[in-house]
Order: C-alpha cells, then sequence, then structure tokens
C-alpha cells in the first residue's frame, strides 16, 4: 500500500482565511496582533525553517535562528501583497520565501567576490562625472522603487488573469533585488522567471510587455517634471 503524501500541516487553509482577515482588519491593531500571533507568525516561522533548510544559502553571513527571523519579517512585510484570488498563499509565501534566500544569498556572494579583490582606481577618477551618474542612479531607483509600488497595488487592474498576475508578482519580486541581478542576461532572467511560474515564455512576454508599458509612460512624464514630481 502506497504511502500517503504529508500535508503541509502547518500551513493549511485556515492560514489562508487568517491572512485574509488580517488585511481586512487594518483598523484593528488589537485584533491584527491576535490574528498574526495565533495563526500566521507559527505559519511563517515553520515555512521559513523548511525553505532555509532546503536551499541552504551558504553565503549569507547570518546564524540560522537570525536569517529564519529577517526572511519570517520580510513575509510579515508582504502580508498585504497577498491576492487569494491569485491561489493559495502557501505557494505564494514558498515563492518569495525562495526569491529572498536566492537573492540574499547572491548578494553575500557578491560581498565575498568584492572583499577578495584588491582595486585602487584613485588615480583615475572624475569626481564630477560620479557625483553626476550618482545623482542620477538615485534618481532611477527612487522611481523604480515607487513603480513597483505602483504596480503592487494596481496588480488586479492592470491584469485580470490570475496566470498574469502570478507572473506580474514574479517579475516586480525580480525588479525589487534588482541590485543582484546586474550579472544575468535577458536570456537567463526568463528562465529564471520561467522556473519559478512554470509558464511557457510567451506568458512571460507578453505581461513584460504590458510592465515595459507603464513603466515608459510614467517615467516620460516623469522626466517631463524634471525628475521632481512622480507620476503615480
Amino acid at each position: 500500500m502506497a504511502r500517503k503524501k504529508k500535508s503541509n500541516v502547518y500551513f493549511t487553509r485556515i492560514t489562508d482565511i487568517a491572512i485574509s482577515a488580517y488585511n481586512k482588519s487594518e483598523h484593528s491593531l488589537a485584533l491584527r496582533e491576535k490574528i498574526y500571533r495565533r495563526f500566521i507568525y507559527p505559519a511563517f516561522m515553520k515555512l521559513a525553517e523548511n525553505i532555509i533548510n532546503k536551499v541552504k544559502p551558504d553565503y549569507i553571513d547570518s546564524s540560522f535562528q537570525d536569517l529564519q527571523t529577517d526572511l519570517v519579517t520580510y513575509l510579515t512585510a508582504r502580508l498585504d501583497k497577498f491576492n487569494a484570488a491569485a491561489g493559495k498563499a502557501y505557494s505564494y509565501y514558498t515563492r518569495t520565501s525562495f526569491n529572498y534566500l536566492i537573492a540574499e544569498n547572491q548578494k553575500g556572494y557578491a560581498k565575498i567576490k568584492s572583499d577578495a579583490l584588491e582595486i585602487n582606481v584613485d588615480e583615475q577618477r572624475n569626481i564630477l562625472i560620479e557625483m553626476h551618474n550618482t545623482d542620477m542612479l538615485e534618481t532611477l531607483q527612487y522611481f523604480m522603487d515607487a513603480y513597483i509600488d505602483y504596480c503592487y497595488d494596481n496588480l488586479n487592474y492592470i491584469f485580470t488573469n490570475p496566470t498574469d498576475i502570478h507572473v506580474a508578482d514574479s517579475i516586480l519580486h525580480i525588479f525589487e533585488t534588482r541590485q543582484n541581478i546586474e550579472n544575468f542576461n535577458k536570456k537567463a532572467l526568463y528562465i529564471f522567471i520561467r522556473e519559478r511560474t512554470g509558464l511557457e515564455t510567451t506568458n512571460i512576454t507578453r505581461v513584460i510587455k504590458v510592465l515595459k508599458q507603464i513603466y515608459e509612460e510614467k517615467f516620460l512624464a516623469y522626466e517631463q517634471t524634471d525628475f521632481i514630481k512622480l507620476p503615480f
């Protein structure tokens, strides 16, 4: 007789309901805290423990307990991003946990690689150009952060298909961790998204075109105000 597959008993339908109830009770902090502590926090702690053990992010300079706490804090900050119409909370937060740990692990690896290099370029520096480039990078980062928030807040209006919402969420999460993907080429990014969504490239391309159009329209409006007023 085949053994019955174990279920994720720590993350159940009740957890999904609790997350939805938590998001709907934003005007009652006491109720939110009660829901979180009783139903959500234990599920997040167990999920974080399991995902960390599975990913084994060796380059993150942190103890297991600290990393578990950081991941749970990250998931908690994204409670309002969960959309029950787009799928199960377990799937969403499992994917989110994987993305977070992979990004943090890449960041840790990049730091180790950077610390190992001894580079002295002082004689080649152009301070005026560096200042201009730094200001522009900060401006672009400010806009990009606002753009990502705008897309997240309007995800259910921009896309009506649950599949497209699922893809868009994965893409936006990559945008959030963009400082860690400078070494990825376009093909690698498509593969990265495809592996996490289980969808074909055509599905991903369709969503990217929509997000790109929004980006271009909003950035043009931002540019026309001399980078002063955000168009969101």
